[in-house]
């Protein structure tokens, strides 16, 4: 992939990643709102391999092609995914034994098997819950679960949330461009889709 072609395709991913949240939004309180914003999030994982790649030759107009060896191996599967756009968009993770949490990058360094543990568990918890919100599921005991039954009291938080981690991301890559005596990048069209949900705040 050139990295024009990247650039082009790290911006479809985010487009659609703020299409599906304003579709939550749109769906809240709906247990498939739920389901939608970790399908959102999962866009991000992958826009977020895609940046990792290519930011360097963005910043330096190479235009040597190159492979996201993450999306040829990983693309399809979920946990990967969500990992990633939880690394990306985690400032502090709770530490076993620790009583305040932990800037990211501090376990990263000392603790990174702390930290992979940690994203894993975020992973599964919110592969869970997209599934929960789909799916009427059996559980081992022999109870099951309807997706219109469950409570979800953090919902709208977490539809706040995805836009909010987008909106950073496109924030950062302005940052990266301004940086490097760019112009601008064009992102506004983007962030212009989440504008509505953005306004309401995390609490409404």
């Amino acid at each position: 992939m050139t990295p024009t072609a990247a650039r082009a395709f790290w911006l479809a991913l985010l487009d659609n990643a703020a299409r599906i949240v304003v579709e939550a939004d749109a769906l809240f309180p709906s247990p498939r709102a739920q389901a939608l914003v970790v399908l959102a999030q999962e866009e991000v994982g992958k826009a977020v391999w895609v940046y990792k790649a290519f930011r360097s030759a963005w910043n330096d107009g190479d235009e040597t092609p190159r492979e996201v060896p993450e999306l040829r191996k990983q693309g399809l599967r979920h946990i990967a995914k969500l990992m990633e756009a939880t690394d990306f968009s985690t400032a502090l993770v709770e530490v076993p034994d620790t009583p305040e949490p932990v800037e990211i990058e501090l376990v990263r360094v000392h603790a990174p098997e702390v930290l992979v543990a940690y994203l894993e568990g975020v992973a599964h918890e919110d592969n869970e819950a997209k599934k929960k919100g789909f799916y009427v599921d059996l559980e081992e005991d022999g109870t099951f679960t309807v997706p219109h039954a469950i409570d979800r009291p953090l919902l709208r938080f977490q539809i706040w949330q995805a836009a909010d981690m987008i909106e950073w991301f496109l924030d950062e890559d302005c940052l990266r461009a301004t940086a490097g005596g760019e112009p601008a990048p064009p992102t506004q069209e983007v962030a212009a889709r989440l504008r509505a949900v953005l306004a309401r705040g995390p609490d409404e």
